[in-house]
């Protein structure tokens, strides 16, 4: 029914693209409003928990911070409505991208997903879709080309593939952390229903992006794919996504399989010889690649979390924290004392350090220097004692509690042998 309905009021490829964009900026406004207050409460923090190599950015001032809300806000805007929408795309992705990564822990997958997908606004020839103005004007036979509609569709299919690849793991074919979500809800039937809920997530993820570029226009796909994401936008607290995903479906609908077989030569054509074809293919090439990173690392991914971030590992693991805690000694005063924790950093930064090996060396070198400054001792010792239960797993120690970190180095590129083994 709703394919015909469109098919009647002669619903184009452009204006498909146009509608997407056009929801996707008012839609972005309210998830910059859902950062920010994230990126203030830093305030209450002793420390800022860096992402590698990204130590420049900072919440420098509360100055900065509202420059690059407004812009964000006003990028998204112009987005929406059509005006300048690559330059305010990149607006967007810039400021946007800044305030997501300030501090590990702002980290989502869709904010990061935000991100790409207004990269690729700036990308392709956005400025072909029809705006606000050109419908004031009656300028709606605009034509907007086969590689943007098509670009989109990529991004959006490797996303829910990895969503769908890091599902196949022996905690998830279990049922959990699903389980866990309808224990802790009292549901009657956790386990049955938790099964369910994993096994239709990993079938969906892998099929759903798949059948939508055949068979976007059958009413029998139409139906579970809006459910799905109705569904979840109900369940779980996860901002803008279902309702993003939801109108992608336009993407897909306004052009099917066939042109991609054209796509493909062009970028095969024109690759190195043209600018926005080799940037493309570099795009698409790191969200390929990068998100398989995990594979360099030795033992479970949940549990050691490297390679973990900007890998579309969403909702797969449930965390609680049994004991979590500092030790830090100063050997030329033959003293030692425990950090109170809780009055250093912000709750989220909490949820995000006390199960990730990272963020508990980061704070540990954080508690050197002020060791260093406060007592003067030249050679302080750090230690920590993490205890922490990973989805229906009894509870295991995370770090060696008799290892020193504050002397101890982080390897990016190679597992770190101060994390105890699963």
């Amino acid at each position: 029914m709703i394919p015909q309905v469109l098919q009647k009021l002669h619903i184009t490829k452009t204006l498909c693209f146009s509608i997407f964009r056009f929801f996707f900026g008012l839609l972005m406004i309210e998830q910059v409003a859902s950062l920010v207050p994230f990126v203030y409460d830093l305030q209450n923090s002793t420390l800022v928990l860096h992402y590698p190599y990204l130590d420049f950015i900072e919440a420098y001032s509360l100055g900065l911070i509202a420059i690059l809300k407004y812009t964000a806000i006003s990028a998204a805007f112009l987005l929406a409505i059509g005006i300048l929408p690559r330059i305010s795309a990149l607006l967007f992705c810039l400021s946007f991208g800044y305030l997501f990564l300030i501090d590990m822990s702002f980290y989502n997958n869709h904010y990061y997903l935000w991100c790409l997908l207004s990269f690729l606004f700036v990308l392709v020839d956005t400025d072909k879709s029809i705006s606000i103005i050109d419908i004031l004007r009656g300028h709606t036979d605009k034509q907007i080309s086969d590689f943007a509609v098509q670009s989109f569709k990529i991004l959006i299919t490797i996303v829910y593939l990895y969503a769908a690849i890091v599902k196949i793991n022996p905690d998830w074919l279990q049922g959990y952390p699903a389980t866990l979500w309808f224990e802790n809800r009292g549901f009657s039937n956790a386990r049955l229903l938790g099964i369910l809920m994993s096994y239709s997530g990993l079938m969906y993820d892998a099929l759903m992006p798949v059948l939508l570029w055949f068979y976007a226009r059958k009413i029998v796909l139409i139906v579970p794919y809006f459910l799905f994401h109705l569904i979840n936008a109900q369940l779980f607290n996860i901002g803008m996504f279902p309702y993003v995903m939801i109108l992608a479906w336009l993407l897909f609908y306004a052009s099917d399989v066939q042109p991609l077989n054209v796509f493909l030569k062009e970028l095969q054509a024109t690759l190195f010889t043209n600018l926005k074809t080799t940037v493309f293919v570099l795009f698409m090439g790191y969200n390929i690649l990068f998100p398989l990173r995990f594979l360099l690392y030795e033992g479970r991914t949940s549990w050691h979390r490297q390679g973990y971030y900007f890998s579309w590992r969403m909702m797969l693991d449930n965390y609680e924290p049994i004991d979590f805690k500092f030790r830090v000694k100063l050997p030329s005063l033959n003293e030692e004392y425990y950090v109170q924790f809780s009055k250093m950093i912000t709750y989220r930064q909490f949820q995000n350090t006390y199960n990730d090996a990272y963020c508990i060396w980061k704070v540990a070198q954080k508690l050197k220097e002020d060791a260093k400054l406060k007592y003067k001792e030249p050679n302080p010792e750090v230690y920590n004692i993490a205890v922490v239960a990973l989805n229906q797993h009894p509870a295991k120690i995370l770090i060696d509690k008799d290892l020193n970190l504050a002397a101890v180095h982080y390897s990016l590129f190679k597992s770190n042998k101060f994390i105890n083994e699963f």
